[in-house]
């Protein structure tokens, strides 16, 4: 059998699955099938042609797979959830907040964790962090 028929249709059947696909997956049994080609353009035995598909088809998806892993965390934005988006957000309080006590964002109630001096009623605050379920305030200066 004429092996480079084989390893060209290899490649070329990874090529278009990946095309349609999207996934990059592919690509390195692409790269794999045409470095089989080489090999048997060099009259390698088949043995030798499957190992060296075998091995540039691995190497060449552990690269690929951290190249596009690498490339797909600086290029897509990070995501907020909601109460994310609170995290430097100023607020009035509703009641006397010594070291704990109960605010109101966007008509939910949240337990918050007063970090720094007590908090009047009606004064200014600061969302510093959210843990768990709770919010971590701290009094404005300017409403001492």
């Amino acid at each position: 059998m004429n092996y480079i028929i084989l390893w060209f249709l290899i490649a070329l059947t990874a090529f278009v699955i990946d095309v349609l696909t999207s996934s990059f997956f592919f690509a390195g049994f692409t790269v794999g099938g045409i470095s089989a080609i080489v090999a048997y353009m060099f009259d390698a035995p088949f043995l030798t042609q499957l190992i060296v598909f075998g091995v540039v088809s691995i190497l060449a998806i552990t690269a690929e797979y951290k190249w596009f892993r690498e490339k797909m965390k600086k290029s897509i934005p990070k995501t907020l959830r909601m109460e994310e988006g609170y995290v430097g957000r100023k607020i009035i309080v509703d009641e006397d907040i010594q070291e704990r006590g109960r605010i109101k964002i966007d008509g939910i109630y949240w337990t918050a964790v007063n970090q720094g001096q007590p908090i009047k009623k009606g004064a200014r605050a600061e969302i510093i962090d959210i843990i768990g379920n709770k919010v971590v305030i701290k009094r404005l200066e300017e409403d001492k």
